[in-house]
């Protein structure tokens, strides 16, 4: 199974590139768990699911952790 064929489990080829294009604009590990809830896609599957998209957002601070 590929990347390609996850996105067709989407709803849509709109709600496929919608998914891609908010991942990759993405600012925060905060916003990327909001993008995965609203599309229903598990944050446990992600990596999975999506490679290319998990690498992309693996450096974005996550505004929800304590301060170090």
């Amino acid at each position: 199974m590929n990347e390609q064929d996850d996105d067709e489990s989407l709803d849509s080829q709109r709600d496929s590139n919608s998914f891609r294009l908010d991942m990759e604009m993405a600012s925060s590990m905060a916003e990327v768990r909001d993008i995965l809830h609203r599309f229903d896609v598990p944050e446990g599957e992600f990596a999975n699911r999506f490679p290319s998209l998990a690498k992309l957002v693996q450096g974005l601070p996550d505004e929800t952790a304590p301060p170090a």
